[in-house]
């Protein structure tokens, strides 16, 4: 009877993706998914001209295969909670150079919801959710508050094949993007509420997502440019072979079209480094980018040096950066987000 009470709810599968994505149903929160998350960036701008870079992430996990350490055992997580959820927001503030963070989670006394049955998510006072084919957000900590509604302005861009990415290590997860959202609402500066447009990026992941040693981090570029493409880049890093493990990106063209560019089609170069003492961590700080088989090269360039998410145990940078380059031998500028993953020292990241 014991045994019964305490198994777990859900039941995982780590079985490689096979079945094309589908929207909108796959816009919701799938419980046979061990990770899931659901992640906007973007850029705002006041009536005033001042300019803010946002994140605001929902993570869900399916706690099935993990344990919880006690005084004296470790017992299974599902005993505890079957599903944790979790969240990040975070806002550069161009102006004041000001770079802010909070993470909310699931484990005490907050309440929270992933729907399955369509796209409704809660943590607390955060939420995320779909109505009428726009996104609606939600979210605030001290000095920073946001209301926005975000419009796809192209239709979701289904990473890799048919939205199933490779990971390395026999591990794939479906992935999409609507990459172009014009972005309106509110976002209240230490209590002043100011009317802000601009436009904003969405990542939805789902399925087995895990590093198995020797992969060590990776490297997320969304890149808007102002030719209405964009470029999305992801690197999983074995840090211990100096090579890039697994890689590749999407191209997103003017009409929504997309072209996915495998790892050896995308050249990116560190141009250089910024160290973060609080967690021990050496972070490439600009890059230089290069896409031959497009015609591509751009530099990006972080609007603050310090955009790091000092969280434990796994703190993470994830800035607001700026773009100027070549297309087809064409100027372009533009804005976007990195993420870098897996380079503090002192809070290594564990294999799950």
């Amino acid at each position: 009877m014991c045994l019964s009470a305490c198994a777990p709810v859900y039941t995982i599968n780590h079985s490689t993706p096979a079945s094309p994505l589908r929207l909108p149903e796959d816009g919701a929160a799938h419980y046979w998914a061990q990770n899931e998350w659901w992640y906007y960036t973007g850029h705002l701008t006041t009536e005033d001209n001042r300019e803010f870079g946002y994140e605001l992430t929902f993570f869900k996990r399916i706690t099935n295969e993990d344990n919880v350490p006690d005084f004296l055992i470790s017992i299974p997580a599902h005993w505890l909670m079957d599903v944790g959820m979790l969240g990040h927001f975070a806002v550069t503030d161009f102006q004041n150079e000001k770079f802010q963070a909070q993470e909310i989670n699931n484990f005490f006394f907050n309440k929270s919801k992933a729907d399955e049955k369509k796209y409704d998510l809660m943590i607390g006072t955060w939420t995320a959710r779909e109505e009428n084919g726009k996104h609606i957000l939600c979210a605030e900590m001290e000095d920073y508050k946001i209301e926005l509604e975000l419009e796809p302005l192209k239709p979701a861009a289904f990473h890799g094949q048919n939205g199933i990415v490779n990971k390395g290590a026999n591990h794939a997860n479906y992935y999409y993007s609507f990459t172009n959202m014009k972005t309106s609402g509110t976002l209240t500066v230490e209590g002043q509420p100011l009317k802000v447009n601009g436009t904003s990026w969405m990542d939805h992941e789902f399925g087995t997502m895990k590093l198995v040693y020797p992969q060590s981090g990776w490297d997320w570029f969304s890149l808007q440019l102002d030719n209405h493409c964009e470029l999305m880049i992801y690197f999983i890093r074995n840090d211990r072979d100096k090579i890039i493990d697994t890689g590749g990106g999407t191209f997103v063209l003017p009409d929504g079209k997309t072209v996915w560019l495998k790892k050896d089609d995308i050249d990116v170069k560190a141009l250089s480094t910024w160290y973060s003492e609080k967690t021990d961590s050496n972070y490439p700080a600009s890059w230089e980018i290069k896409v031959k088989s497009l015609n591509l090269k751009l530099h990006v360039n972080p609007i603050l040096a310090e955009q790091e998410l000092e969280l434990k145990p796994m703190p993470y940078w994830e800035g607001s950066v700026r773009i100027s380059g070549t297309y087809k031998n064409l100027p372009v500028e533009g804005k976007g987000y990195v993420e870098l993953v897996g380079y503090s020292k002192k809070y290594p990241l564990s294999y799950m």
